[in-house]
């Protein structure tokens, strides 16, 4: 998936969450190009937490509150 198809689809930000330490965060993602893909984020994250580099990065799919998971998996 990249950024554009992510965009399209109402997703305007990544999840991240540290390999590491579980610790999570939101990035906007809108300041890079519609043709990067998704999954080229995670290696690059820096835990703010921990310091460890490499995270888990999906699209914030809670920012869709017409999916009927959106509620549940909120990001705090």
């Amino acid at each position: 998936m990249t950024l554009g198809n992510m965009r399209q689809n109402g997703v305007r930000k990544l999840f991240g969450t540290c390999r590491a330490c579980g610790h999570h965060t939101e990035v906007n993602v809108d300041a890079w190009a519609d043709d990067a893909p998704v999954l080229s984020f995670g290696p690059r994250m820096r835990c703010r937490k921990c310091g460890q580099l490499g995270a888990d990065a999906r699209p914030n799919w809670s920012e869709r509150h017409d999916l009927p998971f959106g509620e549940r998996f909120r990001a705090k």
